[in-house]
């Protein structure tokens, strides 16, 4: 009978590893995409920040309208190919983190086939 229990105690805790360590894996791909959004979210924001010290010293410095009107214009035209870069690269993080998720439902998937013939063959060997 103690065997029996040693048993299924090794069982359980090769279970519990196993459950564990797919879920660890796809917990370090989530927390460094949620990082790589966050640090560009602070882009972003400094981008804004920029934007506005632009046009704030801008209105300061010039008096002409005409003037304020077309460097206002240049300011927004940067701003969105700024924008646009932003997008990019905010859509090369999410194809990057689905990728990594991709390859983690793979392998887990593969482990998890794997799990079912390894313990036939444990029991038959």
């Amino acid at each position: 009978m103690t065997t029996m229990k040693s048993e299924l105690y090794d069982q359980w805790l090769e279970l519990s590893k196993n459950a564990a360590e797919p879920m660890l894996r796809l917990n370090e791909i989530s927390a460094r995409a949620m990082e790589k959004v966050a640090r560009q979210q602070m882009d972003l924001a400094r981008d804004y920040l920029d934007l506005g010290a632009k046009n704030l010293k801008l209105l300061g410095e010039r008096k002409d309208p005409r003037e304020i009107m077309a460097e206002q214009g240049d300011l927004v035209s940067d701003f969105g190919k700024k924008l646009l870069g932003r997008a990019e690269e905010f859509m090369g993080i999410a194809t990057d983190t689905q990728k990594e998720i991709a390859t983690w439902v793979e392998a887990a998937a593969r482990k998890a086939a794997a799990q079912p013939q390894a313990e036939t063959k444990a029991k038959t060997g």
